[in-house]
């Protein structure tokens, strides 16, 4: 009886072995691909671009980032908010929280535009191994930081969108802290994670039971919401009542990999940042010679409600490693990488032809 048992239990951990490295992408093979031409981009104490979002009005890229490995280490360095002007041939990387100090650890970053025209760029923020999300006024090109706002309801904060000058979504990736319940939820992609809503002054839970819950977008009208469920390798799209605030859910696509960061194409299509191979992912944050596939989709409307998914980028690691978003303005595709000193400028030929949209997104009745 005992042996059986064993036997039983040796099969279940083979089972349960196969499946996750199935999920881990261990199987997956990939092959270089891009229709286009990329650029290094690099500044003094620029690290980890992890989350990009395109002003297309003012043809200005935000960049994120901080240096993971030495927050890990236990010494961190201070993060920033970048700029970068696409519209100029010899752009720069400009630092707009030159100030900031290693209480300024920035992730996930959005920008809102006002019916007025004037500009909220929000960005969620690790920094004293706190939970926060910074809230800065823009204009002419600066950031003014206006308020902070912290609550239990973020947890594991990964990314945000705007969708007034004080109101925003935001995912938590994790539904703990830290600790084995932790583990478990990644290593069997629990679905425990949440999307809240900020109505300015209080947080609403709005969604629930995601696995891995973490880019999230909106169109520019804000009455769909995408939402990546890493864990699940799935995008969601949700339909959003501005009225009543109901959500509810219209599609789910699946990706090949664990779906990161999310940015809006001119077309109603999404470019999807995905981890296509997490064993190589987590290798690549203790080891930055071993390189980690950078893999950015584009999903499409495909006119039944769904979308269809094309490979945009892939790289092997060698290029960028580790890529966690793609954006996009014409023909140009911005990449960002999770723990890699630079991004890439790339010439994109079959990148969109016109804008993304960046009408200002009416705030919900709640």
């Amino acid at each position: 009886m005992v042996r059986f048992i064993f036997f039983v239990l040796l099969i279940a951990v083979g089972v349960w072995v196969y499946f996750f490295l199935q999920a881990a992408g261990y199987f997956r093979v990939l092959e270089a691909k891009f229709d286009g031409t990329c650029k290094p981009v690099t500044a003094a104490g620029f690290v980890g671009p992890e989350d990009i979002t395109i002003d297309a009005q003012t043809n200005t890229a935000y960049l994120s980032g901080y240096d993971r490995r030495a927050a890990i280490a236990g010494h961190p360095a201070p993060g920033g908010i970048w700029s970068y002007d696409l519209a100029n041939a010899n752009a720069q990387l400009v630092n707009l929280t030159p100030e900031a100090d290693t209480s300024f650890l920035p992730h996930g970053i959005s920008l809102y535009r006002a019916p007025d025209g004037k500009k909220t760029l929000f960005a969620i923020n690790h920094g004293n191994n706190k939970q926060s999300v910074e809230i800065f006024d823009v204009d002419a090109g600066k950031l003014t930081h206006r308020r902070t706002v912290t609550g239990p309801e973020l947890i594991s904060p990964n990314d945000l969108v705007g969708v007034g000058p004080d109101q925003f979504f935001v995912t938590n990736d994790h539904a703990n802290r830290e600790g084995i319940q932790r583990q478990l939820e990644d290593y069997l992609r629990l679905k425990l994670t949440t999307v809240s809503y900020y109505d300015g002054a209080k947080f609403y839970p709005a969604l629930t039971n995601i696995g891995g819950s973490n880019g999230i977008n909106a169109t520019a009208d804000g009455s769909t919401l995408y939402l990546s469920a890493g864990s699940e390798q799935k995008v969601y799209v949700y339909d959003r009542n501005l009225t009543t605030g109901q959500i509810s859910q219209r599609a789910a696509v699946d990706v090949p990999g664990y779906a990161d960061n999310i940015e809006l194409l001119p077309d109603g299509g999404l470019l999807v940042g995905v981890h296509s191979k997490i064993l190589d992912l987590l290798q690549n944050l203790s080891d930055p010679t071993h390189p980690s596939p950078s893999h950015i989709l584009r999903l499409t409307p495909d006119g039944r409600g769904s979308y269809s998914v094309a490979s945009v980028y892939v790289n092997l690691g060698q290029e960028i490693s580790a890529a966690s978003v793609g954006a996009a303005l014409n023909k140009r595709l911005l990449i960002g990488a999770i723990f890699e000193p630079k991004f890439l400028d790339c010439q994109w030929q079959g990148g969109p032809e016109a804008a993304p949209q960046s009408a200002p997104v009416p705030a919900p009745v709640k």
